[in-house]
């Protein structure tokens, strides 16, 4: 019974340690699927065969395709491109966020008029308005990258007020918070170099690399601890080759091979996006700024409107808490004119201690899993209106009886033509639970999923109690621009159980007599000052339900705050 609930516990601790605000040292958009891309061009030439020519060889030099995530020190490398242009002033991007929890990259050009051009214009390294540029020629770029944040969160009645039952028997929980308020500070700060060269210029290939260090500190007492840390380890470190072209038929291509320190997602995230765990040792357990997984092989083949893809990963875990996994898998993508995307996706997971634990007592093992994965979205267009999302998974396991499902539906419109732009949607997911009357084993393993609020880490309070295995989950959001360069997300929500065998989530949760784990009302507010400077406000109001209240002595609603600033380069 003791291994039992150590091994429900780190069930729980593997995913509440994973899974907070995101706050990508690199980007707060790194890993984002790039909804759209446009240009912007300034001094056009009155010869319309001349300025078709211009734009066509600027956006060729943009190597950047919708439909996969965006990649800042890439993004940099292709802006840079485009300036070293004989026939290009300047050349700059705006990236924001969409409603639909995208970006989107606006690419603005300034033109030199035919009679300036010069055409052995360069970018000399020296030049001090380059700066984070260490050096750009047509052939290489070096950049810096450098970001910090510092947030201060707090709660009222942390853990329903009872952090005794909670977090009972977690060997991480030393002095965790609960009745009445309490508040803590954390930050980190990170630094790191990227450079890329074309080494074989014919062919167009370019071998490129990074590695950044970050430090991050917390102090006060924080959901687990009151311990101030301070903690630096290498982030990033990874070498790849990168490449592309046109076909003859006019076809454009593209390929990139990766290997090292790195974050991945896939898809959506849905299956796997956090690919790094924070907190304990490490500090930062909310701001959450560790993401590169410990080992990554990627293979990148684009082809027109197809992404065909293939990895290997092994996540960064708390070294306490270390399931020593490794997944390998292929993706799938196909995209159409109107915004569609197609995905399909294998993956088996090759090495894994995590366990699975059934009602008899018996352990299985993850090692071994196979998922397939299916999902649709479409994305609303320039003119707003419609926008859906779905995605279905299974798993199975050679090694023993195992069958759980998960799926969700979204369904939204945006009224981008209306004051504030508001955009409208509702989610429902379902994440299976294993069902004690079968001899089979059907609780979802949820992997490596989380993200950010509007992803999956559903509800900034229940998610620390509930995470997405044996839920059902229905999602309000409203997303609203009040003013410019800011963005206020409200969401409500309603969770439920789907079996009530909780075995492998909450020991306290272990056996639930209601299946209504609570509701929760969450309020966002974003200030995208520059392109330099964010500043993100989140707050969140939890009332427990039966599954809960059942289980749990003298419960009280939940709320917490938390507000952080970041500045990057």
């Amino acid at each position: 019974m003791k291994k039992l609930i150590k091994g429900c516990l780190l069930s729980i601790i593997i995913s509440t340690y994973s899974f907070a605000q995101s706050n990508n040292p690199i980007s707060i958009y790194e890993g984002t699927n790039i909804q759209s891309i446009h240009f912007v061009y300034e001094n056009q030439p009155v010869d319309t065969t001349l300025y078709a020519a211009y734009t066509r060889v600027i956006e060729d030099t943009f190597a950047v395709s919708t439909q996969t995530q965006f990649n800042s020190f890439l993004t940099s490398y292709n802006i840079s491109k485009i300036n070293l242009l004989p026939f290009v002033e300047k050349a700059s991007p705006l990236v924001t966020t969409s409603s639909q929890n995208a970006v989107e990259l606006t690419i603005n050009v300034k033109l030199i008029p035919v009679t300036d051009q010069d055409a052995n214009k360069v970018n000399v390294a020296k030049d001090k308005n380059l700066f984070p540029v260490l050096y750009n020629t047509e052939n290489v770029f070096v950049t810096l990258k450098s970001a910090a944040s510092e947030m201060v969160y707090s709660n009222d009645n942390a853990w329903f007020s009872q952090p005794e039952q909670l977090t009972n028997g977690n060997p991480l929980a030393e002095k965790p918070v609960g009745d009445g308020y309490t508040a803590w500070l954390e930050g980190f700060a990170s630094a790191g170099i990227y450079g890329i060269a074309k080494v074989i210029p014919k062919a167009n290939i370019h071998l490129y690399g990074g590695v950044n260090y970050l430090v991050s500190f917390s102090a006060g007492n924080e959901l687990f601890t009151d311990k101030s840390r301070i903690y630096g380890d290498v982030e990033e470190a990874f070498v790849g080759f990168v490449g592309g072209g046109r076909t003859n038929n006019d076809k454009a291509y593209k390929y990139n091979l990766c290997y090292g320190r790195k974050q991945f997602t896939l898809g959506d995230g849905w299956l796997i996006v956090n690919t790094s765990m924070n907190g304990y040792d490490r500090a930062s357990l909310q701001l959450n700024p560790r993401w590169a997984g410990k080992e990554l092989f990627t293979a990148d083949i684009v082809y027109d409107k197809i992404l065909l893809q293939g990895f290997s990963l092994r996540p960064n875990e708390l070294d306490i808490l270390d399931s020593k996994t490794t997944i390998k898998g292929i993706n799938l993508q196909l995209k159409n004119k109107k915004n569609g995307i197609l995905g399909l996706s294998y993956l088996n997971v090759s090495d894994s201690n995590f366990n699975y634990y059934m009602p008899d007592g018996t352990v299985h093992k993850r090692d071994g899993l196979q998922v397939y994965n299916a999902r649709f979205f479409k994305s609303t267009g320039e003119g707003g209106g419609l926008f859906y999302k779905t995605e279905v998974g299974y798993q199975r396991n050679p090694n023993f009886d195992m069958k759980a499902l998960a799926y969700y539906g979204e369904l939204g419109w945006s009224f981008i033509n209306s004051k504030g732009a508001p955009t409208v949607s509702y989610r429902y997911a379902y994440f299976s639970g294993d069902d004690a009357n079968t001899a089979s084993y059907n609780r979802w393993d949820q992997l490596y999923t989380g993200g950010n609020g509007e992803q999956w880490v559903q509800g900034s309070n229940m998610y620390k109690i509930v995470q997405n295995s044996n839920e059902i989950s229905h999602r309000l959001q409203i997303v609203y621009k009040p003013l410019k360069k800011t963005q206020l997300v409200g969401q409500f929500w309603l969770f439920y159980a789907a079996e009530k065998n909780n075995i492998g989530g909450n020991p306290a949760l272990s056996t639930l007599q209601s299946n209504f784990y609570g509701t929760e009302y969450n309020l966002t507010f974003k200030y995208f000052h520059s392109s330099n400077w964010y500043f993100h406000l989140n707050t969140a109001y939890t009332l427990p339900g039966g599954a809960i209240k059942d289980n749990v002595s003298d419960t009280k609603n939940w709320y917490c705050l938390s507000i952080f600033a970041r500045y990057s380069f």
